[in-house]
């Protein structure tokens, strides 16, 4: 069916359900419509505020984006404990797993090696990798019983975050310390060996709120692969109400991880199987001075490190004839450090006008001496400047601008605007249309990553150059993103549901993408052992990558205590590169079934990716496309409440239950292994876990 078609067939199957909602809610409906003598406008009461898009409080239907929100009650009921598997139910993410301990997340594509189009924050921190500048190699550093609920804005968000929100933004907020008490602790064990202990414990003394979470989890990872994982975590919020209008926060936190990565049998050994231990910690402190409901300041700043400790040797390989044995050490030893200050004010100057602005800086430095060959410390300060305004024009008519001026200082400042118009025509319905640009910086590794691997001491050629691995590249451009939307809400009270529709352009150009590198050839053992890994550099891709598709998603209770969450999206890419292209699924869907009956909860969640060529890896004449896949997981929960007050939960969860199957592909591995057998695929789990609140 081509994309038109698709995109008809969509409206039209929008339109028949809008229908037969909109009868239901006349009239026609089951057995849980509300009642006839309840005015439907008190049925939006509630619409949920989130804070993401323009960074101030305003009710869903009046932002100028597509977003979906995962609350505390879904991400719960779905029995998920990560954020990877909860981002699974978002429409036009595609997240993928190499192995358990790395995710590949990104929104839409296209990118075949290291997704970076994505913001992901943490009660406004950003918790983006300053090494890569993208999602990261280890799980975010949060509990999920710490979390309030997750936004998600589905599009680039630039205008407000900047640089790393080229194509969406992942606003991941905790709970504060004033919604709850008490203490819980959970045992959970599962196939792999699979086991995990957490603790949390909230208290409060007058205007303060401490809460204090610990966990430690152990896994096998995947069977086939050297993939464990030891992780220890610790994480810390506080909340002191100063005032009628002031409070502090701070978040700090600690999280070690040991874990195995590499593979047997690459060439060279240039991947090969070892033990990588990461150590990160953060201090996180804000303060909120609320003026009046209309008017409040913002300011906080925070301080980011992380040390991964990831050394090998490779080896002479074919050479070895000619060189004989030897052991060629290579670190990948990094250190990252981020500094971030930040104030923001939201105020509303004149009635149906509301304002946001701000200002922002930001210095991240990496050490890395075996990565950045002869640059010492490469760091990057970026400023950014921002404003949001909302302008109600008419009662049905709402305007939303927004901007960002952004200077990195190894570029010029770039300007991300955003122009939306949302149309109101009843408290039910949005319909939304407009325009945004955004800037993606390459960052530190993307200009200067230089990675040369000299014949090591005690051979005929010490102190030659075998290798360039990476190539810098100062004078790589950033990409730039113009996205076309027209999208539309709506909300039915007779099975409270919520609707949403997004149609979409996206227009890439100077496209980031990792190429092949012309290096000068110093002696023949390095044209020999190039033959077999060619360097590489990131650099800009010619032409216009241009992706257009259409994204669904419809929640709704069709029966007591029951809810289902459908999800659609289909896209079409147009690009001279194959590699970019493939790189993006043509469609994934999604089904959720939620239920409630008593003390217990269950949940199903069917899965459904197109074909994508997505991993890591640098093999230009190898080319492999994962093929499509399906998955099904399923939880269910039974809670027990004990004469004391206490709860008991006892829980059941199983993830990829429809057996094997394979969403990465390291290259030169699955070149090693053959198409017909990957090494990494993914299996079936099962987890038992139980949690104890007092």
């Amino acid at each position: 069916m081509s994309f038109c078609l698709y995109s008809r067939a969509v409206a039209a199957a929008s339109i028949a359900a809008c229908s037969c909602i909109a009868a239901a809610q006349s009239g026609v409906g089951p057995e849980t419509s509300p009642d006839p003598l309840i005015p439907e406008s008190s049925y939006f009461d509630s619409l949920p505020v989130v804070l993401t898009v323009s960074r101030m409080p305003r009710p869903q239907n009046e932002v100028p984006a597509a977003l979906t929100v995962l609350d505390r009650e879904t991400i719960r009921a779905t029995g998920y404990r990560s954020l990877d598997r909860l981002l699974r139910l978002v429409p036009g993410m595609l997240v993928a797993k190499e192995r358990g301990s790395e995710q590949w997340v990104s929104y839409h594509g296209p990118n075949r090696d290291v997704p970076q189009e994505l913001q992901i924050l943490i009660d406004g921190r950003s918790v983006s990798a300053a090494y890569f500048g993208s999602f990261g190699r280890n799980s975010f550093p949060l509990a999920i019983e710490d979390i309030e609920r997750i936004e998600v804005v589905r599009g680039t968000d630039a205008a407000s975050y900047g640089t790393n929100a080229y194509m969406g933004v992942v606003n991941i907020i905790t709970r504060h310390t004033a919604e709850e008490s008490g203490a819980t602790v959970s045992v959970a064990g599962g196939t792999g060996e699979y086991s995990e202990l957490s603790g949390r414990v909230v208290t409060h003394s007058g205007p303060l709120g401490l809460r204090i979470t610990a966990q430690h989890l152990r896994d096998e990872g995947v069977h086939d692969l050297n993939d464990s994982r030891d992780r220890h975590r610790v994480t810390l919020r506080s909340d002191l109400q100063l005032g009628e209008h002031d409070e502090l926060s701070l978040l700090a936190g600690l999280t070690d991880i040991a874990r195995g990565t590499g593979y047997p049998n690459t060439p060279f050994n240039s991947h090969p199987e070892r033990d990588m231990d990461t150590r990160e910690h953060f201090g996180h402190l804000r303060w909120r001075h609320a003026v009046s409901p209309d008017e409040e300041f913002l300011l906080s700043g925070y301080y980011a490190y992380e040390h991964t400790s990831n050394e090998w040797a490779v080896n002479t390989g074919p050479l070895q004839a000619i060189l004989g044995p030897a052991s060629i050490p290579v670190n990948d030893n990094f250190t990252t450090r981020r500094q971030n200050l930040e104030f923001q004010h939201n105020l509303s100057p004149l009635q149906g006008l509301r304002l946001s602005w701000g200002a922002e800086w930001r210095r991240d430095q990496v050490h890395a001496p075996f990565i950045f060959f002869g640059r010492s410390d490469p760091a990057e300060e970026s400023r950014r400047v921002y404003a949001n305004l909302e302008w109600r024009a008419a009662p049905q008519w709402q305007w939303n601008f927004g901007a960002m001026a952004e200077r990195f200082q190894h570029d010029r400042t770039r300007l991300s605007p955003r122009v939306f118009l949302n149309w109101l025509p009843n408290e039910a319905e949005t319909w939304r249309a407009g325009y945004a640009r955004a800037w993606r910086n390459p960052g530190v590794f993307g200009r200067y990553s230089d990675v040369r691997i000299f014949a090591p001491a005690g051979t005929p050629i010490a102190g030659l150059l075998l290798q360039h691995r990476f190539v810098p590249n100062p004078g790589i451009d950033p990409a730039r993103l113009d996205t076309f939307e027209i999208g539309h809400a709506r909300r039915f009270p007779a099975v409270q549901g919520s609707l949403d529709v997004r149609v979409f352009q996206e227009r890439i150009r100077d496209q980031l993408v990792r190429e092949q590198a012309e290096v000068p050839i110093e002696n023949p053992f390095q044209g020999l052992v190039q033959r077999f890994l060619p360097p590489s550099q990131w650099g800009n891709s010619h032409g216009t990558v241009k992706i257009e598709g259409i994204e669904t998603q419809f929640d709704f209770k069709p029966w007591n205590d029951g809810t289902l969450l459908l999800r659609h999206t289909m896209m079409r890419v147009r690009t001279d590169d194959d590699g970019t292209a493939d790189s993006v699924a043509p469609y994934s869907a999604s089904i959720t079934w939620l239920q409630r009956m008593g003390a217990w909860q269950s949940a199903l969640t069917l899965l459904r990716v197109g074909p994508v060529r997505a991993g890591n890896g640098f093999t230009p004449s190898f080319h492999y496309t994962v093929p499509d896949y399906t998955t099904l997981d399923a939880s269910i929960a039974r809670e027990f409440r004990l004469d004391g007050g206490q709860t008991l939960e006892v829980r059941l969860t199983g993830l990829n239950l429809l057996g094997r199957h394979q969403e990465l592909a390291n290259f030169p591995v699955q070149q090693a292994s053959g198409d017909d057998d990957p090494v990494n695929r993914l299996e079936p789990i099962v987890m038992l876990s139980v949690s104890a609140s007092f």
